[in-house]
């Protein structure tokens, strides 16, 4: 009586088929297990044998990427989920959890052999027949969203693309562009000279020492608290052997940036990011093998040029906020430095910074495609590093870019606390004093971590 109630009750394709006998057998090696709305079935990492057959309600399929549950799928009555030895490792790589009260058979893999042998084929072939199902709906539902997806970034590129041509037609951001300050002349001749793929260290030095206004600029801030250096430094030779190259090149790019523009907090911050991303930009090139890892160093000093001038725009016009926020920074920032002569290797990295956030790599021209990917992890690693997780960051193309970059790295966290970081760390002496700060809180918060890891 209790069986034939059972199989009036819960019916389920996977028993199809089966003799009375069979069904009998069949509810004496299974249980019943209930699950309240918002409650696990099964956990991702589990790995348990038991396959479980969705008799009542329905249940949504999650993976955990980046630090959060993203929904894959939805599984209702008829449906089933296999055990743990069917996905890779041996371990299930999603979890289900209730969306309303659900009831499913627990069918254990062991107890399954105890049934007769053509019990045990026919159930085997109808889970096959529901997984086959489940996985031709799956398939269809991929192609209709490859579909969508690939008009969606159609849609994005077109928007960006006329979002550009409208900036570079307008008069009046011309003349905008126009108002703004020029760099330094030392300034701009060394962002040409560095961006010379056949310059040597000895061609930057000897350029150097033609210009005095150079030398006195690069002696000058590498004498002031902002270095912090115990001894005084005379000889612009012994600044290039005590801080590197880069160094020293991106110091003279910061204060030829900083001269153009007002000395107010919000410039200040945002300056001191450029410098930062500029520093892990160099980190990041190197280790992805890139010659000039400098041309992006240059890169990450002038990315954020843009956002200075919507700042210069907001405060020069401070009641037309609004439609100064309307404006693009990374084509205002292209259009400046064109204007300044910058070299087009920067000018077209800036102009498709943004892409990353929203499409897929072959939406950048491939002359700048390492370029942007380089400068968009490094703004990564840079916000991981001030404090967000990696499930705060728009890394949702972040994988796309790394394998461009040819990197095993799946996720910022690992790439700042494997490579970027100690790079970093290593140099540390050599950087300015507030990105030595910004540094060192970040190493304080490892540290503690790590205590508090043993601790527990």
């Amino acid at each position: 009586m209790r069986q034939n109630g059972l199989k009036t009750r819960y019916r389920h394709p996977t028993f199809e088929g089966l003799s009375e006998r069979d069904l009998v057998s069949l509810y004496n090696v299974t249980g019943v297990k209930k699950v309240e709305p918002g409650e696990s079935l099964v956990e991702e990492g589990d790995d348990d044998s038991a396959f479980y057959l969705i008799v009542e309600g329905s249940v949504r399929l999650t993976k955990r990427r980046n630090g959060s549950a993203n929904d894959i799928a939805v599984l209702r009555r008829g449906d089933s989920i296999p055990g743990a030895s069917y996905f890779d490792q041996g371990t299930r790589n999603m979890s289900a959890v209730a969306s309303e009260e659900l009831t499913a058979f627990v069918l254990d893999e062991p107890r399954l052999h105890e049934l007769p042998l053509q019990a045990q084929s026919t159930i085997y072939k109808n889970l096959n027949r529901t997984a086959t199902r489940r996985n031709h709906a799956l398939l269809l539902a991929q192609a209709d969203l490859s579909v969508k997806h690939r008009q969606l970034t159609g849609q994005i590129a077109r928007f960006l693309q006329t979002r550009r041509e409208q900036h570079a037609r307008s008069e009046m951001i011309h003349k905008i562009i126009k108002g703004i300050p020029r760099l330094p002349m030392y300034a701009n001749r060394l962002a040409v000279v560095i961006l010379d793929e056949n310059v040597s260290a000895r061609d930057v030095a000897e350029l150097a020492k033609l210009d005095p206004s150079l030398v006195s600029v690069v002696l000058k801030t590498v004498n002031s608290a902002f270095y912090g250096l115990k001894r005084k430094i005379s000889d612009f030779q012994h600044a290039v052997l005590l801080l590197g190259l880069n160094q020293v090149y991106q110091l003279v790019m910061d204060v030829g940036i900083r001269s153009t523009m007002p000395r107010t907090p919000a410039f200040r911050r945002l300056l001191f990011h450029s410098l930062t991303v500029s520093f892990i930009g160099f980190e990041i090139a190197q280790l992805c093998g890139q010659q000039k890892a400098v041309a992006v160093s240059t890169i990450g000093l002038l990315h954020d040029i843009g956002q200075s001038v919507v700042l210069l725009l907001k405060k020069q016009y401070p009641k037309m906020e609004l439609l100064v926020d309307m404006l693009d920074p990374s084509t205002l920032g292209a259009l400046l430095l064109k204007e300044w002569n910058i070299p087009d290797t920067v000018c077209k990295t800036l102009e498709y910074q943004s892409y990353p956030e929203w499409l897929p790599p072959d939406a950048i021209p491939e002359e700048s495609r390492k370029n942007v990917a380089v400068l968009f992890v490094a703004h990564l690693c840079y916000e991981y590093l001030a404090g967000k997780k990696d499930s705060d960051l728009p890394t949702n193309l972040f994988p796309d870019y790394m394998e461009l970059l040819n990197r095993p790295e799946r996720s910022v966290g690992e790439l700042v606390e494997k490579k970027v970081f100690p790079a970093l760390d290593k140099k540390k002496a050599t950087f300015p004093e507030d990105v030595r700060q910004f540094l060192a809180r970040r190493g304080e918060a490892t540290l503690n971590g790590s205590q508090d890891v043993r601790r527990t």
